[in-house]
């Protein structure tokens, strides 16, 4: 039997976990070590998934993320015994302890542009953008990094990426933002944010929504969450999933 990870969160020795049923009506069992305790499911080490187990993986990390700061685990994240676990934790207690701290109390958002490249003017949006981003140039996200782009676009598409993607962050003023940037059939431009923000601070950011459409005109924009932080993790759970090439596929699909 193999260990299959749902998501890791924080739980004194006093509080209970519900019983709960995960992939397949597999049993969800919580796995402690001092105050980290990783949510997880005995599968067969040769278990084949579905697209069905997407969908339970991430109902198990919804509802934990209903009533505690979770760290999700990546779709397919298996370990080979508990004490392997346990050493992941161990090792990186302060890295985990720095990331439940600055995820407490907050939740992500994600801001979907999708734009037609043949449109001259995706609108002007009232604030001014920046020079630097004018000439297509790239600039870091909330975490330092370049913005990651999946297919090559050419400078005009680059440029209204950029300009669409620092025009949403001073928009909706997340504390932290990813933004991933890729061209669709060839013909579309998909500008695609996950926004850390305060849980106090979901229902005005959805509530922008309707001013953020008026001002960028011909570009179809879409909302969605609060979501628990998938894309503002510690790199020491992100971990390879071993998960089937055709159901990652899936689960792209079904992410967008």
């Amino acid at each position: 039997m193999a260990i299959y990870a749902y998501c890791l969160l924080r739980l004194s020795a006093e509080e209970d976990w519900p019983v709960m049923q995960g992939i397949d009506g597999h049993p969800v069992f919580p796995l402690r070590c001092g105050k980290y305790t990783m949510l997880m499911s005995r599968l067969d080490r040769n278990y084949r998934f579905t697209p069905r187990s997407i969908v339970q993986h991430g109902q198990i990390i919804g509802r934990a993320f209903e009533t505690h700061t979770v760290l999700p685990m990546r779709f397919g994240t298996s370990f080979q015994s508990e004490k392997q676990v346990v050493q992941l934790i161990q090792e990186n207690r302060s890295e985990l302890l720095e990331a439940f701290c600055r995820l407490r109390g907050r939740a992500e958002m994600r801001l979907k542009l999708l734009l037609p490249t043949d449109v001259q003017n995706p609108g002007s949006p009232k604030k001014s953008l920046p020079n630097s981003l004018a000439a297509g140039k790239r600039r870091p996200n909330g975490n330092g990094a370049g913005k990651p782009v999946d297919a090559p676009m050419d400078a005009r598409s680059r440029m209204l990426a950029e300009q669409l993607a620092v025009w949403a962050r001073e928009m909706f003023r997340p504390l932290e933002q990813q933004v991933r940037c890729r061209m669709i059939l060839g013909s579309e431009l998909l500008v695609d944010c996950a926004h850390l923000i305060e849980n106090k601070r979901v229902a005005s950011y959805q509530k922008l929504r309707r001013s953020a459409a008026e001002q960028v005109k011909g570009c179809d924009l879409r909302i969605s969450g609060p979501w628990p932080p998938y894309h503002f993790l510690p790199t020491s759970i992100r971990l390879p999933a071993a998960t089937p090439p055709v159901l990652r596929a899936r689960a792209a699909v079904a992410a967008r």
